[in-house]
């Protein structure tokens, strides 16, 4: 697959108002399908959310982080043109599986009825002690920019739920791990892409504007939130 610089068209405008419409919880890891071996169509969209289930901000999923989440992936479905769309779901915690779902965003709302269902097949995934939050970017962005049928039409956002603050005390791996992320987010925005945070805490705001300046970002094509908000916003394609 070839990687094709595209001429900005992002922008924030329209406020995040939708919900519980498409995610109504997710498909065991199991399920996850193996790209095809043969060309496929292109996609029209391309949505990966990444959870972090790490410390306090597990406690505020139920009542926050999953009506943001359910927000986001409806704006983002109801504003784009055509039927052809995938959702990926990852977590940001300790287990070394990033991953947890690849489907329709169909399939993903017919697995769970309530947040606490998903909050609790995402928890019994994650290791809460631990926030790899370079290598769990890093791995979700590199599975994203891999998916089979993303093209120069097509729309392509990540949206992270975190403190975004990494739990790596060795300041050398670190480094390392930034380092690789850092490369990984060049790719994926030369493919298109878009990344929003939320709930990004205020000491790490202005680490993150540097990394996602640093990697390309356009205006419009990044975005930085410190809190988890009704009605945020969210970016849109023309």
């Amino acid at each position: 697959m070839s990687i094709r610089p595209r001429t900005p068209t992002l922008h924030f405008q329209l406020p995040l108002l939708a919900a519980i419409a498409f995610i109504g919880g997710c498909i065991p890891s199991a399920n996850i399908s193996a790209p095809p071996p043969f060309e496929t169509e292109e996609l029209d969209s391309v949505l990966a959310v990444s959870v972090d289930l790490s410390g306090s901000f597990a406690n505020r999923f139920s009542e926050q982080a999953y009506p943001l989440l359910l927000d986001v992936t409806d704006r983002f479905f109801r504003t784009g043109m055509g039927q052809d769309n995938r959702v990926v779901l990852s977590q940001m915690s300790g287990n070394s599986r990033v991953v947890l779902f690849d489907g329709t965003a169909s399939e993903l709302r017919s697995r769970f009825a309530s947040p606490e269902e998903l909050a609790g097949f995402l928890r019994s995934k994650s290791q809460p002690e631990r926030s790899p939050i370079f290598d769990a970017t890093r791995e979700t962005i590199d599975y994203v920019v891999g998916i089979d049928g993303i093209g120069d039409r097509t729309r392509v956002l990540t949206v992270i739920l975190s403190d975004m603050r990494e739990s790596e005390s060795d300041q050398s791996k670190r480094t390392t791990q930034g380092r690789k992320m850092l490369e990984s987010l060049k790719r994926y925005r030369e493919q298109g892409g878009a990344i929003a945070c939320y709930c990004v805490d205020q000491n790490e705001t202005q680490r993150w504007r540097r990394i996602f300046d640093l990697a390309g970002f356009d205006p419009g094509y990044s975005l930085i939130s410190n809190d988890l908000v009704e009605n945020p916003t969210l970016p849109t394609f023309d």
